[in-house]
This record gives C-alpha cells, structure tokens and sequence, in this order.
C-alpha cells in the first residue's frame, strides 16, 4: 500500500527564510486552519446548492408532469366532444319525432363546448404559468450551476495546492506528482459516476410520478363516462365485433383457397419435375440419335462417294468393251465357265488319282527294296529281266 501522507507543511527554504520573523509558524498554521474552514463551508454550500438544484428539477418534471396530463384531459375531452357530437347526428337522424332528446343533446353539446373552451384557457394559463416557472427556474438553474462550478474549481486547486505541500511521513518527501495526477482522476471518474447514478435516480422517479399520475387520471376520467359515451362504445364495439366476424369470414375463405392454391401448385411441382425427368430422358435419346444420325450420313456420304466411283469405272469399262453386253459373247464365256469347272473337277480327279498311284508305288519299291536285300544276304540274283520302272512326277 501506498505511505501515508503527512499534513502540509511548509517548505524548508521557506522556513529557514522566515525564521526570522516572529509568530510565522503561528500565522501559517492559522492560514492553513481558515483555508480548511473556508472549504468545508464551501463544500457545504456545494452540497446545499446539488440538494437545490435536484429540487428544481424536481419541480420541473411535476410542471412538465402537470402539463402532460392536462394534455391527456383536453384529449380525453375532445374524444368525448366528437362522441357527443356524433351521437347528436345519430340521433337527429333516427329520431323524426325526438324533439326533447334533440334539445338535451343540444344543451349537453353547449355545456360540453363551454366546459372544453374553459378547459382549454386554463390549459394555456397554466402553460404559460409553467413556462415563466421553467425560464426562471432555468435561470437560476444556471447560475447556481456556474457558481457551483467556480466552488468546485477554486476546491480542486485547494486540494491540488494541499497534496503537492504534503510530504511522506517516513521519508519525509513530498507526494510525487504522478501520485497527485492520479488521485484526482480516480476523483473526477467517481464523481462523474455518482452524478450519472444521480441524474439516472432522478429520472426514473420522475418517470415513477408520470406513470403514476397517468394510471390515476385514466381510472378518474374511466369512472366519470357519461351514460350516453357507454351507449356509444357499446354501438362502436358492437359495429367493430361485426366488421372483426366479416374479417374472419373472409379470412377463412383467403386460407381455404390457399390450401387448394397450395395443393395445385404442389401437383403442378410434381408434374413439372416429372416432365422434366422425361424431358432429359428424351433430350438423352435425341443425343443418341444425333449421333447415329451423324455416323449415318458420314455412312452415306461414303457410299456415295463409292457409288460415284464405281459408277466411274463402270462407264469407263463400258466406253473401252463395246462387246461385253453381246449375248454370244456372255453365252460363251458362261459355256467356257463350265468347261473350267469340269476341266477343274478332272484336274482334282486326276490329282487323287496321282496320289493313290503314288503311294502304291512307295510301297512296292520298299517290297522290293526289301526282297533285294534279301537275296544278296542269300547269293547273287540276276537283275530281273524288263524295263525299269517310270519314275513318276
């Protein structure tokens, strides 16, 4: 924790230069004891002046309180005028032959006109009363404020002059200025705080007295209702009640086509998505048939490329063989097809013929090739006589 501060005391220059003087200490601490009795009355003149000054505000919300109810009565007062007014129409027309009632509602109009006349001049005396109170009360407000504010100010150069002549009891320094600088923030801020929970207490008891004074005059002006202003609402409330059931009707007829708009649009939604799966199963198919399609007439492009082609050729072998389309011509070349085929069919005849031929003579010539070899193991033979076999191709 911070050293505590000892009392003010002068400087030691001060001293040592006064010394001289006789009674200085005395003087000095007299100085000091006035300086002290000088701020507490100032604090208390100060304390004096905040007291003054809540009262005035005080009043200043009763006035402005004041004012807003007298405020609510002349609006009360006209709604009750346009009621009467109203029912005097009501009544001159409905009744042919209501002369004493058309008379009543004409005096009950005079009187309630009169009364609103009068009401409405004290509504302007009190306002200007209330605001020749407010100007004053202002005035004063302001230069109690300003007064206030030389008070506080000529107190905080006091304690600020008292805290830089202290010094520390244990060292027997003066307080550092840091210190000081400090101490008068957290000062100011807690003084600030306290004058916001202040001002913040007093408007939440001014708005208390509003609310109350208005909960008051609204059960005063409900218990004085006139006879005729009950039969009037009653009439107004009965026309709203029927203009709240044609509502309601026509609410219920609004929701139940909403339901059916709901159920089409949720079946149109449902066959939408459905046409729109088709849709993309037939825009797949149409692909596919844009392909084949595609490959089809590069198909046929091909073809007839081939076609023209071919066409070519065959009218260039028609232009050099006049003779190909003679019918002795196609009937011997037909005659010389089947010759081939018969030449073709002896030729493969022939063939297996050869072959069978063939592999008889590997089998005799390997019988002979074998009773050769036998003989000459036995003794010499004499060749056989004859001519040598044809060699076969």
């Amino acid at each position: 924790g911070e050293a505590p501060v000892a009392p003010p005391t002068p400087d030691t220059d001060s001293l040592l230069g006064a010394a001289e003087i006789e009674g200085f200490e005395d003087d000095f601490l007299e100085d000091q004891f006035d300086a002290a009795d000088h701020a507490e009355e100032e604090l208390v003149e100060d304390e004096e002046e905040d007291v003054e000054r809540e009262d005035l505000e005080a009043l200043i919300a009763e006035a402005q309180e004041e004012h807003d109810r007298l405020a609510l009565a002349n609006g009360v007062m006209q709604k009750k005028l346009v009621t009467v007014v109203s029912s005097r129409k009501g009544m001159a027309e409905g009744r042919d032959t209501g002369k004493l009632g058309a008379e009543g509602a004409e005096s009950r109009y005079q009187q309630t006109l009169a009364n609103w006349l009068e009401l409405t001049e004290e509504t302007e005396r009190v306002e200007q009363s209330y605001k020749m109170q407010v100007l004053d009360t202002k005035a004063r407000l302001e230069e109690r404020t300003m007064k206030a504010e030389e008070i506080r100010k000529a107190f905080q150069s006091f304690k600020l002059e008292v805290a830089r002549s202290s010094e520390n009891s244990r060292t027997g320094k003066p307080v550092p200025e840091r210190v000081i600088q400090e101490k008068l923030s957290q000062e100011v801020r807690k003084e600030t705080e306290v004058e916001r929970v202040r001002l913040k207490n007093i408007h939440l008891r001014n708005q208390l007295r509003k609310l109350e004074g208005t909960l008051k005059q609204k059960e005063e002006l409900t218990e004085g209702l006139h006879l005729i202003d009950f039969e009037q609402l009653k009439i107004e409330n009965q026309s709203l009640n029927e203009k709240i059931e044609e509502r309601n009707e026509e609410l219920l007829k609004l929701r139940k086509k909403t339901t059916t708009t709901v159920q089409v649009l949720t079946h149109l939604k449902e066959k939408l998505q459905f046409v729109q799966k088709e849709n993309e199963v037939l825009k797949a198919e149409l692909e596919g048939l844009d392909a084949a399609l595609v490959e089809k007439r590069d198909l046929l492009q091909r073809l007839k490329r081939d076609r023209d082609l071919l066409r070519t050729k065959n009218a260039k072998l028609k232009s050099q063989s006049g003779l190909v389309t003679s019918d002795h011509l196609l009937d011997d070349i037909d005659a010389q097809k089947e010759k081939r085929k018969g030449l073709l069919a002896g030729v493969e005849e022939l063939h297996d013929k050869h072959m069978t031929l063939s592999r008889t003579l590997t089998k005799q010539r390997s019988k002979l090739q074998s009773s050769l070899r036998s003989t000459d193991s036995a003794g010499p033979m004499e060749p056989p006589s004859g001519p040598p076999a044809m060699a076969v191709a």
